[in-house]
This record gives C-alpha cells, sequence and structure tokens, in this order.
C-alpha cells in the first residue's frame, strides 16, 4: 500500500473514531443520567413507602423494564473502548506479536458479527412491538416497544466500534489500558 493512501485511511479511521467515540460518550452520559433517575425514583419510593404509607406505584415497573436495560445496554461500547471488561490473554505471550493481533482482529470481527445480529434482532422486535402498539397493562399501559430501544442502539454502538477497532491500527487492537496509552501518545 502507498503511504498517502495509508495516510488517507489513518484519518478516515481517526475521523471514524472520533464521531463514534462521541455518540458512546453521549450514551454514556445517558445511562448516568438514567441510572441517577432510577436512584432519585428508588430512594423516593422508599422513603414514600416507609413515612407516609404512600408508593410510587410505578417505579417498579419503569425501573426494571426501561430504565434497568438502558443502563445496561447503552454505555456497553464506551465500556469496550476504555478497557472496562474481562480479558483473557492467555496467547499474547505464547504467539509472535503478528499472529496475535491477526487473531485478535478476528475475534473482533466475529464479536462484531454476532452483536449487530443482536441489533438486528432488537430493533425488530421493537419495530413489532411498536407497530402492533403492545402494552403491559397495569396502573398505566406500558408500550413494549419503548422498552426495546435500547437494545438495537447499545448493541448498534457497540458493534460499530468492535469493527471499527478490527480495522484499526495494529496498536489498537489490543486495548488494554497500556495499549491506550502507547496509542493516546
Amino acid at each position: 500500500m502507498d503511504p498517502h493512501a495509508a495516510s488517507a485511511a489513518g484519518g478516515i479511521h481517526r475521523r471514524l473514531d472520533r464521531w463514534l467515540g462521541g455518540l458512546e460518550n453521549a450514551a454514556a452520559v445517558v445511562a448516568g443520567g438514567l441510572m441517577l433517575v432510577m436512584m432519585v425514583l428508588a430512594s423516593a419510593d422508599a422513603i414514600l413507602r416507609y413515612s407516609l404509607n404512600s408508593p410510587i406505584r410505578i417505579q417498579a415497573y419503569l425501573t426494571e423494564n426501561y430504565l434497568m436495560l438502558a443502563v445496561a445496554v447503552l454505555p456497553m461500547a464506551w465500556g469496550f473502548r476504555t478497557g472496562g471488561y474481562i480479558r483473557l490473554n492467555m496467547l499474547e505471550p505464547v504467539l509472535p506479536r503478528a499472529a496475535y493481533v491477526v487473531l485478535l482482529r478476528a475475534g473482533l470481527l466475529v464479536s462484531s458479527a454476532f452483536t449487530a445480529l443482536m441489533c438486528g434482532t432488537g430493533w425488530m422486535r421493537f419495530r413489532e412491538a411498536y407497530e402492533a402498539n403492545e402494552v403491559h397493562m397495569g396502573v398505566i399501559d406500558w408500550p413494549v416497544a419503548w422498552s426495546w430501544v435500547w437494545v438495537p442502539i447499545g448493541s448498534g454502538l457497540l458493534a460499530a466500534r468492535l469493527a471499527l477497532m478490527a480495522f484499526g491500527p495494529a496498536a489498537q487492537v489490543n486495548n488494554t489500558p497500556e495499549s491506550l496509552e502507547t496509542a493516546a501518545s
């Protein structure tokens, strides 16, 4: 590959990384805000339940079926990008660096494909529930679709992050804290 093409590809990768990083940061901030809402709702519910015998009736359902799911899936890509996952590096010391990078890239691509499948399945479930106007009846008729909307958003971001890392520079493929420091400098 000629140096100009490699430089252009690196520039495109950096722009995509920056753009995707912004989306991941926004999703993580939304998840953090929703976690704060969950904590306030749960605390207010407990205080009202035990002091005035008047619980917030929607709190448990809203928290369990909407907020917890969003808090779990929205920051997945941000967590992966920042190295917040469990790693098993048994092969790194025994494989040549080039073979190890190829193996990591293959793993990232397979993981990206699986996560993209999860995104597609979540989107289809959201769309089905939305088009059928599916609800869970209770104190409030809860629209089922909006509990599913978080799955395609969070898993789509993660699939994009995994694919971007798979095609990125070799120094960023193994995103351990050490390699992230090396890539930043």
